[in-house]
């Protein structure tokens, strides 16, 4: 302690140490008697009586404890201050030792210990604060920062400890308020307000110390993403409080699955992120997601009504290799698309094989909106021969984009990035101009009796006007509606909200166009949609088609579909013929038009034009021969 601080504490306590001040002077006044100096020493007694005084009523009134004790802590001396801090006065107070009265219960110390206890002076601990919590009398729990000076005296007496004692109770409540305030703050920060979930900020420190941990020690950590399936649809149906309830189960039964060192995150809007740290596979993750799957997809009650909801989960797991958290959240962010494209519902583990897929479709995707600006994308044209007549009954047109690099791609490859684009119109109009052309170059060339079948999207079969703008462009190239089929996959007219798509689909055959189901027979509701929907006729489904003739079950469906549509009668056209075998079985059961890359591939329109004249100087078609043939030996 500081010589300054002592001095302070000196004066403090001068009540209690004039004796030894008294002493200390009257030894000096016999050694300068000595010297013949009496009167100046005299003078300096007087001085010092009256600054003694002065100090005894500043300790006397001092608002900090004041307190002397000797070595063995006993208390000799202490000022009112203590006295009102502590409820003791100084009669109680003098002659025990501060442990005996001050401590809390829990912290008291035995009967041995305290007679035990002792300063030690030359440890240093007396040069420092101490605040500890201390009692009063009354049973009051009180806040106490302590300060010590040693006072030595000359000779053989040991010294005295002075003790100043200062109530801080008040100061450490408003700090220990202030903490609260500011945890308080953080966790508000740090967790989602609805579900009481941590959120994206909470995440990103727990994960980044994870990464940490796990990159010193070899472990993996792997990561869930999890979406909800049909929230939305709770959400515009049961509003907004319904809603919220489906979030809070949600992550109810999330935290109720994990681990407790697991992290249950809420992402934002109906997306949560799981992350579990310490795994030795993708087993465990696997394990994980399907229970939480199979608790999400039980109805949950509220108000009254079941609500039913499920989960797409993209699974992802850290490596040696990726090591950095935004690498395995595009991972997992990675899976969970390709969970929702495989019909929603599951989960799927990130592996690289699906890493490159995704990277070729996001590159496809964003060369999609040049390639039709650049008339990459353009029409070919596939037959649909009438083995009855032994004639072309109609033309499919479909596009297909001649990448620069990639070259030929079909549909499948870009059509779903077309969609999440909004490029689908685009595209169905480059449809429509291709097939209308076509059709209207071989009429030039006369080649008559021929419809051909345009296949329509969703959002452009729900477009304001679609009917009249097909007619229009039908009317201006000298055709009319009968000459074009419009092919509306069953999913459109199911998934249809408000029930335009049957609207316009109703709108069309009122305009004289034919509208057929295409991929006819692999829906679950196809047979209730040919009753209510005004259509001319469907397409079989090349899945179907694929295993005939030698599969039982598929000649059956088959079979069925035949004698249903003749009863309706609706025209059939089967797809995905490319053997003698199946040609000849579908002309036996009435399956008279058929499609696939046994009649023909599909053609450019100047390719087809040549194809067509070949045909009609009598080129035979190889499966119509081979079908032929099999007819004979039977």
């Amino acid at each position: 302690m500081s010589g300054g601080a002592f001095q302070e504490m000196l004066i403090f306590a001068a009540g209690a140490v004039s004796a030894l001040l008294a002493a200390l002077i009257l030894s000096r006044l016999r050694a300068r008697s000595e010297g013949g100096r009496i009167s100046d020493l005299r003078q300096e007694l007087e001085t010092a009586r009256v600054e003694n005084t002065v100090m005894a009523v500043i300790a006397q009134h001092a608002s900090d404890g004041l307190v002397i004790q000797d070595i063995q802590g006993r208390i000799e001396w202490s000022n009112p201050a203590y006295s009102r801090m502590t409820g003791y006065s100084a009669e109680e107070l003098r002659g025990r030792k501060p442990q005996e009265f001050v401590l809390p219960p829990e912290d008291r110390l035995t009967p041995e210990e305290i007679e035990d206890f002792r300063y030690d002076i030359s440890s240093g601990a007396l040069d420092s604060f101490e605040i500890i919590r201390n009692v009063r009398k009354n049973g009051e729990f009180f806040w106490n920062q302590l300060g010590f000076a040693v006072v030595n005296h000359m000779g053989t007496r040991e010294p005295k400890v002075i003790v100043i004692a200062r109530d801080v109770t008040e100061q450490i409540e408003r700090e220990e308020a202030l903490k609260r305030a500011k945890e308080d703050i953080q966790r508000r920060a740090e967790h989602d307000i609805l579900t009481g979930l941590p959120n994206r900020m909470k995440l990103a420190g727990y994960f980044a110390s994870e990464m940490q941990a796990a990159g010193d020690s070899g472990e993996r950590i792997g990561v869930l993403h999890v979406d909800l399936d049909r929230f939305k649809k709770v959400n515009d149906a049961l509003g907004h409080d319904a809603g919220d309830a489906v979030l809070v189960h949600a992550a109810n039964v999330m935290s109720a699955q994990v681990r407790k060192k697991d992290l249950v995150c809420r992402f934002g809007g109906d997306e949560f992120i799981i992350v579990c740290p310490g795994l030795p596979g993708v087993d465990a993750l696997e394990t994980l997601a399907g229970r939480i799957i199979r608790q999400l997809t039980k109805p949950m009650q509220w108000g009254g009504q079941s609500i039913a909801i499920g989960a797409s989960i993209g699974i992802a797991l850290s490596n040696s290799q990726t090591r950095d958290q935004n690498e395995v959240m595009k991972q997992a962010d990675i899976a969970l698309y390709e969970a929702k494209n495989r019909g929603r519902n599951g989960y799927v583990c990130y592996t690289p094989d699906l890493g490159e897929t995704v990277a070729r479709r996001n590159a496809i995707s964003s060369d999609l909106g040049q390639a039709i600006a650049g008339n990459e994308i353009s029409v070919v044209l596939q037959p649909q021969f009438d083995l009855k007549h032994n004639r072309v009954r109609g033309l499919e047109a479909l596009v297909r984009w001649y990448h620069p690099a990639r070259g030929v791609l079909l549909p499948a490859e870009f059509l779903p990035a077309a969609e999440i684009q909004g490029c689908m119109q685009a595209i169905d109009q480059i449809a429509i101009d291709g097939a209308l052309d076509a059709l209207k170059m071989l009429r030039g060339e006369g080649h008559e009796g021929m419809s051909v079948s345009i296949n329509v999207s969703a959002r452009t079969l729900t477009q304001k006007g679609y009917v009249d703008k097909l007619k229009w462009e039908v009317e201006t190239r000298g055709l009319e509606p009968r000459d074009v089929v419009v092919e509306v996959l069953e999913t459109i007219v199911i998934e249809g909200r408000d029930n335009v798509a049957a609207q316009t689909i109703a709108a069309l055959s009122e305009a004289g166009f034919a509208v057929e189901l295409d991929d006819f027979g692999i829906g679950y509701s196809g047979l209730v949609n040919l009753t209510r929907l005004p259509i001319q006729g469907v397409k079989i489904d090349r899945s179907l088609v694929q295993d005939l003739p030698f599969d039982s079950t598929a000649q059956t469906v088959v079979r069925a579909i035949f004698r249903l549509c003749e009863d309706l009668d609706l025209s059939v056209v089967s797809e995905g013929v490319e053997r003698s075998e199946q040609a000849l079985f579908l002309q036996q059961i009435g399956g008279h038009v058929v499609q696939g890359f046994g009649i023909a591939r599909p053609m450019a329109a100047k390719d087809l034009l040549g194809w067509m004249n070949r045909l009609r100087e009598g080129m035979t078609l190889p499966v119509l021969e081979g079908a032929e043939a099999l007819r004979r030996s039977h």
